[in-house]
């Protein structure tokens, strides 16, 4: 006889390895890899491979988070939405305090054997928060004024992030916010129109800033990346000299790139922080435009699997949850990516399992341990 049956969120069974999304976990193992691969070759002149170690710790951590975030019960961590957001909010706060200046910026606390950046998880506790809080609304977003309340939750992390200062990571909660609401079911005419007013209103302050001397909650240095990019020449060996470095290390590795540990412009010192934020520059150097399209196509298909994912959840939380993180991805990769090439500020973005650092590693393993949740918990097991 034949019967199905669901397998409620968060109870383990055998036959649930049947049904995770080996797309994803290949993609992230793929990318594990790489990320080893790319900093040894980054900081190769490191003595004693240091920074490979470390990443070699963080990457194991990373897994067990994905694991755990693949198998918690999802239900009961939604249910906790608010409690994650408001116990992030306190260590946002603590930055403040208690947290460690590193290169201009007050971001981490220290644990002693790593920093903690609560930053990061942020962006996942603002996630949950939004699907607890849509699950609870008996309509999706419909109006003006719902999608100004999705905002204005990210808003209040956004604003201490800001003043850190990471513009970056602020920017990161509007579009999980952005990606929340889509997938909640906000009318997609009424998004654009609101993002389009959003945009107008930045516009219009950067022109009051530069024309009537408003002054905006931003630093000199950050205005000046963002205006980068639309005037090349403005800063070629201050605020734009990192990017013209990256976009002529990626120029130079050509079809099939120089080799590991071989690129010039990486071994000579010649990006600042190649290993973190601009981990991307290295593999276009040394892996070349096939290895960098490849890269691209594995994060193309995660990403594509998350979707898959949303769209296919048997809960609306669910769809949230997978979408914010899709969303999250999905803005992190083509940041990164674009500033390396010219097309955007630098803002201080890691690229996602790629570059170097523990905090963001474990928050977007974990997260993507919630996409493979979603998945395999609307799986029906025949027997």
């Amino acid at each position: 006889m034949r019967q199905t049956i669901e397998l409620p969120t968060g109870h383990f069974d055998r036959r649930v390895v049947k049904y995770l999304d080996y797309y994803i976990v290949g993609c992230v193992v793929i990318l594990y890899l790489l990320s080893l691969a790319l900093i040894d070759s980054a900081t190769r002149d490191v003595p004693g491979h240091y920074y490979l170690k470390k990443q070699g710790l963080l990457v194991s951590l990373a897994a067990a988070a994905l694991a755990t975030g693949t198998f918690i019960n999802l239900d009961d961590l939604v249910a906790l939405g608010w409690y994650l957001y408001g116990g992030n909010m306190l260590m946002l706060a603590a930055v403040f305090v208690v947290g460690k200046s590193v290169m201009g910026s007050t971001r981490w606390i220290s644990l002693g054997v790593f920093d903690f950046q609560p930053s990061e998880v942020a962006k996942l506790a603002t996630i949950l928060f939004l699907a607890y809080m849509a699950d609870r609304r008996e309509r999706a977003p419909r109006t003006f004024w719902d999608l100004a309340l999705f905002y204005a939750v990210c808003a209040p992390p956004a604003v201490l992030i800001l003043l850190q200062p990471d513009l970056g990571t602020a920017l990161v909660l509007f579009a999980v916010a952005t990606g929340c609401l889509y997938f909640a079911g906000a009318p997609e005419k009424l998004l654009v129109k609101f993002l389009a007013i959003v945009a107008a209103t930045g516009v219009c302050l950067l022109l009051l800033h530069f024309y009537a001397g408003l002054k905006l909650p931003l630093e000199e240095y950050q205005i000046n990346r963002i205006l980068s990019v639309f005037d090349p020449q403005r800063d070629p060996l201050g605020s734009r000299y990192q990017v013209n470095q990256s976009m002529i290390a990626i120029g130079s590795g050509t079809w099939w790139g120089k080799g590991l540990a071989k690129g010039t412009q990486n071994r000579l010192g010649f990006i600042p922080e190649q290993h973190t934020d601009f981990i991307f520059s290295v593999a276009g150097e040394e892996l070349g435009f096939t290895g960098s399209i490849a890269i691209l196509s594995c994060y193309g298909l995660l990403l594509y699997r998350c979707i898959l994912a949303a769209s296919r959840a048997p809960t609306r939380r669910g769809t949230i949850v997978a979408g914010g993180v899709f969303s999250m991805l999905l803005f992190h990769v083509f940041v990164n990516v674009g500033m390396t090439i010219g097309i955007m500020p630098v803002t201080g973005v890691p690229l996602p399992f790629l570059s170097y650092g523990g905090s963001a590693l474990i928050v977007n393993s974990f997260a993507i341990g919630l996409v493979l949740n979603v998945g395999w918990t609307r799986q029906k097991i025949l027997f």
